[in-house]
């Protein structure tokens, strides 16, 4: 089947319309029915825009200039704004940034489990706009001019590492830890990660910092080797910055595998504080990445869920408790799993630190242990907290088929939302009862969902 000729070029210059805002925070516009994806535009505007690339189907082009401006259209407060991949909807309001999100989870549902009208809703934006993360990671590589460099992936040019000197998304702290490791690293002759090679010393640093107890641990993704240089660049760091608790090596071999892990310096997990509970996070462990809005999170969570004292609780993917302590205080019983020992290990410690006595963690793959789980045990709720990937097949399919009357999925990336509640609704098994969105990525395109689905035949 041959496609018509797209009615633009690479090169052209058009005056253009933008109606809607695409996920990834590009503007969506049409010349004689044909999308193009405008970088920098904001629906309502009228920009006049160059095409960089045609492709089957659509093009992308850039804002060259805005003629008609968006009144939800703000100044970018980062000057890496635009060249960064990191932050893309800077130039849009706050209040905006959460509105669109919740209309395109609602446009995925629709177009992907085929919801006709997905009952979703966004929460009122709380938490800082700018330094609310809890870690932040920055990768070794190629920079401009082809020198080695430590910052963030360049917004179009993607192999190409942006050396960014602030990022608004971390305390002012972290930048100058981030700066003092690329100084140092350059300093020792440390061979920066080249993808395409695989060959390399440095990969990533990751950086997380606890607000409420100010302790810093810090993890170093390397290649393979000893260099006795890197010891005393971890030595370096905590004495020019003692609220480091600990520097961690994760060694990669060239087939990305993960050959060891050592550390380098004090100890392989911090504290933080989280509305009066006290957690141990080791290097590596997931943990909610805005700490601006930790609170509001379990909140929306414990709403959704409506446990009560007599209820029996699964939750799969639990990390190292976050969401596993208040809901234990609130049921009958709580069984938590998670594949990572460290992150188990952790939890079971946080729950003892807690007083929460009727948690059980296990240490176990979701796919693998969920049919006998759910065989053996009657649960009234199960709670998923999947990653970016969403859930595995086996899992979504023992669930489809769970005689459980509630459903609580927390999810990070609405598409594998969207594809797991089409399973999950397959048959007639399941409704979707509603969608929260939470704005907990503020100016970039990301959102936390809090998806509700009920038994039909409950």
């Amino acid at each position: 089947m041959n496609l018509p000729s797209p009615p633009v070029r690479a090169g052209d210059e058009l005056r253009l319309e933008i109606a809607d805002l695409a996920f990834g925070g590009r503007g969506v516009a049409r010349t004689s029915g044909f999308v193009v994806f405008v970088k920098g535009a904001l629906p309502g505007e009228v920009a006049r825009v160059r095409v960089r690339r045609v492709r089957p189907g659509y093009a992308e082009g850039e804002c060259l200039e805005v003629l008609v401006s968006s009144r939800d259209r703000v100044a970018p407060p980062c000057r890496h704004f635009g060249e960064c991949g990191g932050c893309d909807l800077q130039h849009l309001s706050r209040r905006a940034q959460a509105e669109a999100k919740r209309l395109q989870v609602k446009a995925l549902l629709q177009r992907v489990a085929g919801l006709e009208d997905p009952p979703v809703r966004a929460a009122e934006p709380a938490g800082e706009e700018t330094q609310y993360r809890f870690r932040m990671d920055f990768d070794w590589g190629t920079g401009p001019g082809g020198r080695p460099s430590l910052g963030l992936h360049h917004a179009d040019r993607a192999a190409e590492i942006l050396p960014i000197e602030t990022c608004l998304l971390m305390p002012e702290t972290v930048n100058q830890i981030r700066t003092l490791f690329a100084r140092r690293a350059a300093e020792s002759g440390f061979s920066p990660w080249d993808a395409r090679r695989r060959k390399g010393l440095m990969r990533r640093l990751g950086i997380q910092m606890a607000r409420a107890t100010g302790e810093i641990l810090i993890t170093l993704e390397t290649g393979r080797g000893d260099p006795p240089a890197l010891q005393e660049l971890a030595r370096a760091a905590a004495r020019a910055f003692p609220r480091i608790v600990g520097v961690v090596r994760r060694e990669f071999d060239r087939g990305d595998r993960l050959a060891g892990v050592s550390i380098l310096y004090g100890r392989d997990h911090l504290f933080e504080n989280v509305e009066g509970d006290r957690f141990k996070i080791p290097a590596g462990a997931f943990f909610q990445p805005n700490a601006t809005a930790w609170a509001q999170l379990r909140e929306v969570v414990a709403r959704e869920m409506e446990t009560g004292p007599g209820d029996s609780v699964l939750e799969l993917y639990c990390g190292v408790g976050f969401f596993t302590l208040p809901l234990a205080r609130r049921s009958r019983q709580i069984v938590a799993l998670d594949c990572s020992r460290e992150a188990v290990a952790a939890a079971r410690d946080n729950a003892a630190r807690g007083g929460v006595a009727n948690a059980r963690f296990l240490c176990r793959d979701a796919a693998d242990a969920l049919p006998a789980l759910l065989e053996e045990n009657r649960f009234d709720v199960v709670l998923v907290d999947p990653p970016r990937t969403g859930l595995p097949p086996a899992a979504t399919l023992a669930l489809a088929r769970a005689a459980v009357p509630r459903l609580l999925y927390v999810s990070c990336d609405p598409a594998t939302l969207a594809r797991d509640s089409k399973v999950l609704s397959r048959g007639g098994r399941w409704c979707l009862r509603s969608v929260v969105t939470l704005d907990l990525f503020p100016q970039t395109h990301h959102v936390e969902c809090v998806a509700r689905l009920e038994r039909r035949d409950n």
